[in-house]
């Protein structure tokens, strides 16, 4: 039997890592920030938000953004191939916290070109984030046809869940929708959101040339 080959063109770059666990007096620090319910309109959104959103800006969390920083450029020069005459800089970050039946509705964010999310505290049943596929990304044949299937492939998967685990870190592109399933642990789920944008000059000498 001849087995075809089969390209995936196209495809949107979600990466996974994970870092070295923090200490547990960076970490206690990190769960007991002051927190506020997020000013959203959606009222799908039922968790928690640290009301310092440039966390990762301490001097004592350099360690931390260091560590997260390595990842940033990982994905940047080696996964995506972008030349290292830019920075790429964390922008805002904040920890999130779910408590039991707590979720976020989708959303993606703005003004970012890259984010990113770090889990400090989680169990098996604490909620799977769950990415969307955007409507108008044309992978098979859009939304002309919507076909009846026998299983779930890559090619034609409208949403992707996955299950982290304590110190994975997930990256992936602001634009991507993307949501988190309720709670379902007795104990509060926390992470540690960012978003990341470059700095410095794009098309340099063409008329195209951009500073950022």
């Amino acid at each position: 039997m001849i087995r075809p080959d089969v390209t995936p063109l196209f495809g949107i770059p979600l990466y996974k890592s994970s870092i070295v666990p923090l200490d547990p007096i960076t970490f206690n620090k990190l769960l007991n920030l002051e927190y506020e319910v997020p000013a959203y309109e959606n009222e799908n959104f039922t968790h928690q938000e640290s009301a310092e959103r440039h966390l990762l800006d301490r001097p004592s969390l350099v360690g931390l953004k260091k560590q997260i920083q390595s990842k940033i450029n990982e994905y940047v020069h080696d996964i995506l191939g972008i030349d290292k005459t830019l920075t790429w800089e964390i922008t805002t970050s904040w920890v999130n916290k779910a408590k039991t039946d707590d979720s976020h509705a989708s959303h993606w964010h703005s003004n970012s070109l890259i984010s990113g999310v770090l889990y400090l505290k989680l169990d098996d049943k604490s909620g799977n984030i769950c990415f969307h596929k955007a409507q108008t990304w044309y992978n098979i044949f859009g939304n002309t046809f919507k076909f009846d299937t026998d299983k779930i492939t890559d090619y034609n998967a409208e949403t992707l869940l996955f299950s982290p685990k304590a110190y994975d870190v997930l990256l992936f592109p602001s634009t991507l929708a993307h949501s988190v399933l309720p709670n379902e642990s007795t104990e509060d789920r926390f992470s540690l959101a960012f978003n990341v944008f470059p700095k410095g000059v794009i098309g340099n000498g063409g008329n195209s040339e951009l500073t950022l």
